[in-house]
C-alpha cells in the first residue's frame, strides 16, 4: 500500500508539472527588484497575481539592506577579485553549454511581446570587458527572437546594473525541470563547479 501511495503521489506530481503555466509580467530594478506578475494555471481555472516586493515593508527592507549587501559584495570581490568566476566563464565548453541552456529555455517558454532593457557595468573597463565577452553573444542571439525586443548595453566606465522587462510566456514546468537537471549534470557544468569549489577550498 505504501508503495502504491508513493507511485500515485509521484504520478500526480508529474501530471501537475506537465500542465502549462501562463505568466504575464512587468518587472524592473535589481536592488530592489520590483514589479507585477500574473500567473494562470490549470488552463485558466487558477489565477493569482504576485507583487514584487510583496508590500511596502518588504520594499523598505530591501532598500535598507542594499548598502549592507553592496558592501559585502565589494568585500568579497576585493578578497578574491572574482577570479574564480572569470576562470569558469573563460571555459569555452561551459559557455557553449550555458548558451545552449538559454536557447532551450527561451524556446520552451514560448515568449510573447517580450521587451527587455539591461545596462551592465562593473566600474572597471577590464572586468566589464570580460563580463561582456559572455553577455555580448547572448545579446546577439536575442536579436533573432521572434516577437521580442531585447537591448543589453555595457557601460565600461560606471558601475551600473539597470534592468526592466515586460512580456508574457507559456511554459511547462516539467520541461524546464528536465532542461535544468540536464544542464546541471552535464560534464562542462560539473567541471565548472569543481573549479569554483576548488578555488574556495
Amino acid at each position: 500500500m505504501v508503495l502504491v501511495g508513493i507511485v500515485v503521489l509521484f504520478g500526480l506530481t508529474l501530471l501537475s508539472l506537465a500542465i502549462p503555466v501562463d505568466v504575464a509580467f512587468r518587472v524592473q530594478g535589481i536592488e530592489p527588484f520590483e514589479g507585477n506578475i500574473t500567473v494562470r494555471w490549470l488552463f485558466g481555472l487558477v489565477r493569482f497575481p504576485i507583487r514584487v516586493p510583496a508590500d511596502a515593508k518588504s520594499r523598505r527592507s530591501a532598500l535598507e539592506a542594499r548598502p549592507k549587501t553592496a558592501k559585502a559584495r565589494a568585500k568579497r570581490a576585493k578578497r578574491d577579485g572574482g577570479a574564480s568566476v572569470f576562470v569558469v566563464l573563460r571555459q569555452a565548453a561551459f559557455r557553449q553549454r550555458l548558451y545552449r541552456l538559454i536557447k532551450d529555455l527561451v524556446r520552451a517558454a514560448h515568449l510573447h511581446h517580450l521587451r527587455v532593457r539591461m545596462e551592465l557595468g562593473l566600474g572597471d573597463p577590464a572586468d566589464t570587458g570580460r563580463l561582456w565577452a559572455l553577455v555580448g553573444p547572448l545579446n546577439a542571439l536575442a536579436q533573432n527572437l521572434h516577437d521580442a525586443e531585447i537591448r543589453i548595453e555595457p557601460d565600461f566606465v560606471n558601475p551600473v546594473l539597470a534592468f526592466e522587462a515586460h512580456g508574457q510566456f507559456l511554459l511547462v514546468p516539467l520541461q524546464f525541470l528536465v532542461l535544468i537537471i540536464a544542464f546541471a549534470l552535464s560534464p562542462p557544468v560539473i567541471r565548472a563547479w569543481r573549479t569554483l569549489t576548488g578555488s574556495h577550498a
